[in-house]
């Protein structure tokens, strides 16, 4: 089954966002260790520095990622990191 899922908040700080995306990891290793779960996070006015400083510090790191997406003017462009 296919599942999107959302969340929002205009009061998180770079802290915050860590904390919550290692509990989802934990979460998700926890109840569903052998499912594949990708996580997706949309920050615009975070760095690209400070994101991937947030996505590889996640443990267990995740099998793929982290891509970093750039915004440009409106246009995003992808970094693999």
């Amino acid at each position: 089954m296919k599942i999107n899922m959302s969340i929002k908040s205009d009061q998180l700080n770079k802290e915050d966002l860590r904390a919550l995306l290692q509990a989802i990891r934990d979460c998700e290793m926890a109840t569903f260790p052998q499912k594949h779960i990708y996580v997706a996070v949309e920050a615009p006015d975070m760095t690209s520095e400070d994101m991937t400083d947030i996505l590889t510090s996640i443990k267990p790191p995740y099998d793929y990622g982290p891509v970093i997406f750039k915004y440009d003017d409106g246009n995003r462009s992808p970094d693999d990191v």
